[in-house]
């Protein structure tokens, strides 16, 4: 592939942007054109140039940036070449470029050079709507300037369930005010920094213990009780504006859902509920329908088109068969399974949406981000992870003051794709004190011999920080052999939650407890600051954590021995 500068000169240059373009009518548009505006798939360079000639052919709509394969420059210069390729179609509508920006455990930011803004769960500890909505804006601003249009954000989901496998800090709490209230804000945010946020997974994702990547969940709750938790914060971002939604892999019976039928594939949920009851009327998009919980029960073609008769608009589709896909559905239309009329309709939502956004606009891409626009995301990165990270527990171990002479001990346990963050967290705490220990375990279980290892190189340590790492589900059992090790070791340490707050139950013998809510350098960097008293505590669980502590619990001081409880606002 060319270089990204060269691709972004190339294409900024070509005449096809010169102009305005005109927004066509969904009735000038042939089936195959229909049926690629409904399509917005996973890509990278290399993806992206297998489907070249399909976005030539206006064939495909929209694409959506994998994971960790674009930095900065290189997306800028993706979004301006697949531009230029979409105004070489029939009707030369423009692609639209989207986002997984969602304030979870995998960070986007890491690459596109964005400000390393704490998620979801740092927010809610935060309890700020002001904070919540800065961090969504300024977010908005540097992906727009990317080329970006679409975030699949914010994540609505209440996460009532300590074991969700797959929520955890991607959830702002599990209060279902209080995401509402930060889920309103960031979605503001998002809309008022040039993005279309697209809240999710409609009706909750935040109480199962099942994946959806692996399988398909089922809420049994009654409609009552779903009002009661779940709906709270859908309802709330229907009513600030929300303009697109996107479904939850999940059966939900109360909503109308068929057995083994998720609310993706339903049109009691989704024309019956979500629009005839709800009112929604912006655009639904599907999660990824190569999802376990939806192609190891109908494969991603035959959902594609399930998922059109159920009432999505937009159907994602992550590494799954594209071409097959949408063969499935141009011969769906062709035979009258989906009537040519209700493809127009989504089609019209997506035009609308594609013109408010500014794709047929003159510009082919917003100025680029200035150095102080950069700098300005990272100071405000800090200033809410300082005000995110919460110090739990306190029995005079913190902050650290250790003589020059002694050692302390830093046990880090992550997943491998965190090891520059932690080797960065690591540096920041020997920065503080020079006669550091690092011991570096990049995987969420340490063997035997790990852990052996681990506490061999801690001996004689006059204290320990361990970092402690549970993504979804159960605290590692290789997490819970360190953890009783330097317990029974005799060592005082203070145990830092890297990720869901959750594993906090795992580490009761520490002296100290704090939770950084996710691996970001802004959120470890105030952790470190945290440690050595160089700020104070001002965070509050955004969750309970079974058999530790009560939601709103945090020390705002360093002197008492727990956090506890503060009343929480009124909605």
């Amino acid at each position: 592939m060319k270089t990204a500068a060269l691709l972004l000169a190339a294409a900024l240059a070509a005449p096809a942007s010169a102009a305005a373009l005109r927004v066509p009518s969904p009735k000038d548009l042939s089936v195959e054109e229909l049926v690629g505006q409904v399509f917005l798939i996973a890509v990278d360079t290399e993806i992206a140039a297998a489907r070249r000639q399909d976005i030539e052919a206006g064939r495909l709509g929209g694409a959506l940036l994998r994971w960790d394969r674009f930095t900065g420059p290189e997306a800028r210069a993706f979004a301006a070449e697949t531009r230029a390729w979409s105004l070489k179609s029939p009707h030369r509508v423009p692609l639209w470029l989207a986002t997984d920006h969602e304030g979870g455990p995998v960070f986007t930011q890491r690459l596109y050079g964005a400000a390393p803004f704490p998620g979801n769960m740092a927010l809610g500890a935060t309890r700020s709507p002001a904070l919540a909505y800065a961090a969504a804006r300024e977010t908005a601003g540097e992906l727009k300037a990317l080329g970006l249009q679409i975030t699949f954000a914010p994540v609505l989901d209440v996460n009532t369930n300590p074991r969700d496998p797959i929520i955890g800090v991607r959830s702002f709490g599990d209060d279902p005010a209080l995401v509402a209230r930060l889920g309103v804000a960031a979605l503001r945010g998002y809309r008022d920094g040039g993005l279309l946020p697209v809240p999710k997974h409609f009706p909750g994702h935040g109480d199962t213990t099942t994946d959806s990547h692996l399988g398909l969940p089922v809420n049994l709750k009654p409609l009552s009780k779903l009002d009661a938790v779940e709906l709270v914060p859908f309802r709330a971002a229907f009513a600030a504006g929300a303009r697109a939604v996107m479904p939850a892999h999940m059966v939900f019976p109360a909503l109308g859902t068929a057995r083994d039928q998720p609310v993706t594939l339903s049109s009691a949920a989704l024309r019956g509920f979500l629009r005839a009851r709800l009112g929604f009327k912006g655009l639904i998009f599907s999660d990824s329908l190569d999802m376990g919980a939806i192609a190891d029960v109908h494969g991603s073609s035959e959902a594609a088109v399930e998922a059109l008769e159920a009432g999505n608009d937009v159907l994602l589709l992550g590494k799954g068969d594209f071409p097959s896909a949408f063969a499935a559905v141009v011969a769906a239309v062709r035979s009258g399974r989906i009537p040519r009329a209700r493809l127009e309709r989504s089609v019209a939502r997506i035009l609308r949406a594609k013109r408010r956004l500014g794709l047929f606009s003159a510009a082919p891409l917003p100025p680029a981000e200035t150095a102080a626009a950069r700098a300005r995301g990272r100071a405000l990165a800090r200033r809410v992870a300082e005000h995110a990270v919460t110090l739990v527990k306190n029995e005079g171990l913190l902050p650290l003051r250790l003589k020059p002479a002694q050692v302390l001990a830093v046990l880090l346990v992550h997943s491998p794709r965190y090891d520059a963050e932690a080797a960065r967290f690591a540096a920041e705490i020997a920065r503080r004190h020079a006669r550091t220990v690092f011991v570096d375990l990049p995987e969420l279980s340490p063997s035997t011999a790990a852990v052996a290892d681990a506490l061999s190189r801690a001996r004689g340590a006059a204290a320990a920080v361990v970092g402690t790492y549970r993504y979804g589900g159960e605290t590692p059992a290789g997490q819970e052999r360190l953890l009783a090790g330097l317990a029974g070791s005799g060592i005082p340490f203070a145990a830092v939650s890297l990720m869901n707050p959750y594993d906090l139950e795992a580490s009761t013998a520490a002296r100290a407890q704090v939770c950084a809510y996710g691996i970001t350098d802004s959120a470890l960097a105030a952790a470190a600051r945290l440690l050595f008293g160089k700020i104070r505590p001002r965070g509050r669980l955004p969750v309970s954590v079974p058999g530790v502590a009560p939601r709103g619990a945090g020390l705002q001081r360093f002197g008492r021995a727990r956090g506890r409880a503060r009343p929480q606002p009124r909605p």
